[in-house]
């Protein structure tokens, strides 16, 4: 009787143990976070344009213009193939990306160098124009975070 009550006590929680370890996942590179690289927002000319460093060999290919605070389902993103990095710049024409003042928002683009998540960036810049010139200003660390890769 005892020896029965000690078995199923043990497999109560073996089973325990062992759907917790399935159900919440082991602790690795999967569970962790990653930031966006972010940069800042100058102008050139009519264009926008934002420093990307060691930006040789890559592409954008993602490109989204949104005011902040703009709920995720109603964001304006496209893929783009008529934007390019030239001189360690990519730069938005007034037609991409004409600022208003005082309105702040956020400018994200994924640059692509190859295959693999390594050859991956992705960019999140703050854009707001006081007194006629383009500026960033600090993001908040929600802003720029992703729980995925």
């Amino acid at each position: 009787m005892i020896a029965r009550g000690f078995y199923n006590r043990n497999i109560v929680i073996s089973t325990l143990i062992i759907s917790s370890v399935f159900l919440s996942g082991c602790p690795g590179s999967g569970d962790r976070g990653w930031c966006d690289e972010t940069t800042k927002a100058v102008h050139k000319g009519n264009d926008v344009c934002f420093p990307i460093k060691n930006a040789e060999g890559y592409i954008p290919t993602y490109l989204s213009v949104n005011l902040r605070y703009t709920p995720r389902t109603e964001q304006k993103n496209r893929i783009v193939r008529d934007v390019e990095i030239s001189n360690g710049m990519l730069c938005l024409s007034p037609d991409e990306f004409s600022p208003v003042e005082g309105k702040e928002y956020i400018v994200k683009f994924i640059l692509k160098n190859g295959g693999g998540f390594d050859s991956i960036r992705s960019f999140v810049v703050a854009v707001k124009v006081v007194n006629g010139n383009v500026g960033s200003f600090q993001l908040h660390n929600i802003e720029m975070a992703r729980s995925y890769q």
